[in-house]
């Protein structure tokens, strides 16, 4: 149920880990998962507690650009130093679906490194990633 979304970020009262991945089969619902959580971020300030802004990156949309080009459309160069330059900004970046970049580009492109790097830059952002299973092999072996 959807009440229970906030059980993903505050998992037996442990602080929320830096990577959150959310994999399932087709149709499984992870996609409409990271709507409804930016919906009710926006919205209805669900989680507006924890989080100072929420940012989501369809992976389909990214396929041939560059991070230069995906902070300016997702985030915009002004937000982005702005959220860097805030001390302790906590940011929800939802990578949403990992497994729709080419493998080819999963495996050997600097562009994915580079865009989680340039997430976890802001100091306090958890990064969420929706994907099948079969994508995240190297995300999970922390590759």
């Amino acid at each position: 149920p959807l009440g229970d979304l906030r059980d993903i970020f505050h998992y037996l009262g442990k602080p929320c880990p830096r990577l959150i991945l959310i994999l399932g089969g087709p149709g499984t619902g992870k996609t409409t998962l990271a709507y409804e959580i930016c919906i009710r971020w926006a919205r209805d300030g669900f989680l507006a507690e924890d989080f100072d802004a929420v940012i989501l990156v369809p992976m389909r949309c990214v396929q041939q650009r560059s991070v230069e080009e995906v902070k300016m459309e997702h985030i915009g160069e002004e937000n982005y130093q702005q959220l860097k330059k805030s001390s302790g900004c906590r940011c929800l970046v939802i990578l949403e679906g990992w497994d729709e970049m080419s493998v080819e580009r999963r495996q050997n492109d600097p562009f994915l490194l580079r865009l989680l790097k340039e997430c976890t830059v802001l100091e306090a952002a958890i990064v969420m990633i929706t994907s099948r299973p079969h994508a995240c092999e190297d995300v999970v072996a922390g590759r």
